[in-house]
């Protein structure tokens, strides 16, 4: 069954998923991962509402994203993510980004940004940091851009549980 496009949308203006996010196999090729993690924003986009009073100077809408997120160094040379993985807490998401608080500064440019789907996979996006900001809570506020999906290490298995927080 060929995959559908995320833009074919019914005449009710209602967007259909690839597939039925349960259904969902963990062994995906790159563009299969690239129509999933633009499914799962456009998904959280549907549910935004533009505020009449608010001015947005970004070209993308953002909505709340309070999810955890997994923050991963990556290697240089693979854009692979290595080492350990940490918990940040999302904020705010959009077709092209997203934005997540976090108890540190992150000393790279780019990182692999790990969401957890409800079949219990695991996908990576790699993100370039574009701004990082020191808040009065003692925490930090970062976000980057989505630069493509990256394939999951075979090798890299990991309990959502057991991550620690940052």
């Amino acid at each position: 069954m060929a995959n559908p496009s995320l833009t074919d949308i019914d005449p009710s203006n209602e967007m259909r998923a690839p597939m039925d996010v349960a259904e969902l196999d963990c062994g995906q090729s790159t563009l299969q991962l690239l129509d999933e993690v633009q499914f799962m924003v456009r998904d959280i986009l549907t549910q935004w509402q533009h505020p009449i009073d608010s001015i947005e100077r970004r070209s993308n809408h953002r909505v709340p994203f309070n999810k955890s997120i997994a923050l991963f160094d990556i290697d240089e040379q693979t854009d692979q993510p290595t080492g350990e993985a940490y918990l940040v807490t999302g904020r705010d998401i959009s077709s092209h980004g997203v934005g997540f608080s976090h108890g540190g500064p992150l000393p790279h440019t780019k990182v692999a940004v790990g969401f957890e789907l409800p079949n219990g996979c695991s996908r990576f996006v790699l993100v370039r940091l574009t701004w990082c900001r020191f808040t009065r809570r003692g925490t930090y506020d970062s976000g980057g851009m989505f630069i493509r999906p990256i394939p999951s290490p075979d090798d890299m298995k990991f309990d959502w549980n057991e991550i620690p927080r940052w």
